[in-house]
């Protein structure tokens, strides 16, 4: 499972948001962006086992399986790669997919600790989404450079390329409808939303105002139909399983919204992380309030087990709540590390040495990425997607 519902929008490695020194206050003490993890790039929570969650950052792929408490750095064959979104096997735990900025998709088969390249078939080494097919045994898809879409039914070994819905940009996020055989969602860097009525072969656009720019996440309420893009340009909702969108922002302060996720024990209550802060809504999205500010937040889980239970990956690392997302506190993943390359080595609980994979330069903004919708955020609202290699043109 991706840390959400469905589906983690692929985000860039490597970033440095200089912060107000409040906001790294405000984290805890002790707790700063360097060494302690930094920007998690993509996160993921096994939904048959909430309290073992992975998060990808800077300084490597970590795992705790005690909820937060300590952490293990792991990822053996995947550490010289940038990790843009990870996925647990809801059948098979033990078996996890990475997908990276220039070597493709990874999988593991051992809970996270060794890592192949598994890309027979996906002619892309840009590879920005992964998404677990739930009507069919070891199914996968994956979206990469230039509108790619790959079908894997084998989990993993072997792909076949689908039909593109565009050929210019690039695929953020995949979701099938969990009722709906073949029904599939796509969002992409710059050109919003695509769907499908039979399993990619053909694509066509929703109606309404839906946004046109890029999406960073779709999440699906498999009991009502509904459906929320977060997008660029604000947040959008879907009452007819995504043939047709309307704006829902009341009481947003930054429309960047990047992940979105549904309290399963409360069909009203939602949860929003955006370029700058931490939101809850109590009425299926039409009215937010804010919870936390000055936060660069990339993804959002809930446990399943326990719904007053909430992370969330931001730019500082993983923080928890265990109350309804009303106080947070930080997980604190700075490894002791006799070895730096060595995989799975016990947490320590005190503070990490800097290094250069915490501190390292912003990429460029994607091409034809536009500024969050004002009132400006108090943090840089750069979109966590760097631009994949070659796509103006269309397909090499």
């Amino acid at each position: 499972m991706t840390a959400r519902v469905s589906g983690l929008s692929a985000i860039a490695l490597g970033f440095f948001l200089a912060l107000p020194i409040a906001a790294q206050e405000d984290a805890g003490p002790g707790f700063v962006l360097q060494g302690e993890g930094g920007l998690v790039t993509a996160f993921a929570l096994d939904p048959s086992s909430p309290s073992t969650l992975y998060a990808a950052t800077g300084r490597g792929l970590y795992k705790t399986t005690d909820a937060g408490a300590t952490w293990l750095r792991t990822g053996a064959g995947l550490r010289d790669h940038s990790v843009l979104a990870l996925a647990v096997d809801p059948t098979e735990p033990s078996r996890l997919y990475a997908t990276t900025d220039t070597a493709g998709v990874f999988r593991s088969v051992d809970g996270g600790e060794h890592w192949t390249e598994a890309n027979r078939g996906i002619a892309a080494r840009y590879v920005g989404a992964i998404a677990i097919d739930s009507h069919r045994p070891g199914g996968l898809y994956a979206g990469a450079e230039a509108g790619r879409i790959f079908h894997s039914e084998d989990s993993g070994e072997t792909w076949r390329e689908l039909a593109s819905p565009t050929s210019t940009v690039s695929i953020t996020v995949i979701v099938e409808d969990p009722q709906k055989h073949d029904r599939l969602f796509v969002g992409t860097n710059s050109q919003g939303v695509f769907w499908s009525a039979d399993a990619g072969a053909t694509w066509a656009r929703p109606s309404g105002r839906l946004s046109r720019g890029t999406v960073w996440n779709i999440t699906f309420d498999s009991a009502s139909g509904e459906m929320f893009a977060g997008t660029h340009d604000g947040l959008f909702r879907s009452t007819d399983r995504g043939l047709t969108w309307v704006p829902t922002n009341n009481g947003l302060r930054s429309w960047n919204v990047m992940t979105l996720v549904a309290n399963p024990a409360s069909a009203d209550t939602l949860y929003a992380g955006t370029a700058a802060a931490i939101y809850r809504s109590s009425d299926r999205g039409r009215t937010w309030t804010e919870l936390k500010n000055d936060l660069y937040v990339t993804a959002l889980a809930i446990d399943p087990r326990s719904p007053s239970t909430l992370y969330a990956a931001t730019h500082l690392g993983v923080l928890k709540s265990e109350t309804s997302g009303t106080q947070w506190k930080p997980l604190r993943m700075a490894p002791s590390l006799s070895d730096p390359s060595a995989p799975g080595v016990a947490a320590k609980r005190g503070a990490a040495k800097p290094d250069a994979a915490s501190s390292t330069t912003l990429p460029p903004l994607p091409r034809g990425s536009k500024p969050a919708k004002p009132p400006a955020s108090p943090l840089p609202s750069l979109p966590m997607k760097p631009s994949p290699p070659s796509v103006e043109g269309g397909r090499p």
